[in-house]
């Protein structure tokens, strides 16, 4: 959602924008407190987001390069498997919620990017802040979070190749398919529309791992 640095390729008397569409084919924006209101009216459904969770790798716009988030960052998923902003609309070449677009969506200006790298990383909104009231919800969340921890992963990670490798390699396998079955259960006994889990839980570690080079699979059922 946000360039790189503060230089840019358009022209420089470019002070409206031309709905190329560049931003929004580049991801979808990350959410913070003052969107929350979008979110809690029903304006932005839950089941259109995801969440890149504390400790899991993402690129970092301003320093270049993945790093580990220190909190959430919860974003606007793609359109099927692309990062294009599944509120973009591509043949009109416009946005299909602009009157309630996010923060970020209102702040960038491609031509200067000094607006957004204010606000970037900042007042984030949190998966906390949308579910503490939600009985019982906001638990199972915070637990994952815990039992899934990304630092733990690594820590299990840096083992396999030394002495305790069966141990860890064990313990990682444990964490992933629990990972898996917090999403089952809360689906079949919780009837909750399986396109939230990736907002509730973030995308699956068996995914996210194997982009830091672990391909441990969950047994199937």
């Amino acid at each position: 959602m946000v360039p790189q640095s503060r230089q840019s390729d358009h022209p420089a008397d470019r002070t409206v924008c031309q709905r190329c569409g560049t931003c929004c084919r580049k991801g979808g924006p990350t959410l913070h407190a003052q969107d929350r209101r979008l979110v809690e009216e029903g304006l932005i459904p839950l089941h259109d987001l995801f969440t890149i969770r504390r400790g899991e790798m993402a690129h970092d716009h301003m320093r270049g390069g993945l790093i580990p988030v220190t909190a959430d960052h919860i974003k606007l998923k793609g359109r099927g498997d692309t990062w294009t902003c599944r509120y973009y609309d591509e043949d009109r070449k416009l946005c299909s919620t602009y009157a309630r677009r996010p923060l970020e969506c209102r702040i960038l200006q491609c031509w200067d990017t000094g607006g957004i790298e204010k606000i970037y990383g900042r007042d984030l909104l949190s998966r906390k802040d949308l579910l503490t009231g939600v009985a019982g919800l906001w638990d199972l969340v915070a637990d994952h979070q815990d039992r899934c921890s990304y630092r733990k992963a690594r820590q299990l990670m840096g083992r396999l190749d030394g002495r305790g490798q069966a141990g860890a390699r064990r313990k990682l396998l444990q964490m992933i398919q629990y990972d898996v079955e917090i999403r089952r259960l809360v689906t079949r006994q919780g009837a909750m529309n399986a396109g939230v889990l990736d907002f509730l839980f973030g995308r699956p570690m068996s995914v996210t791992l194997k982009a830091e080079g672990l391909n441990l699979q969950p047994k199937p059922r």
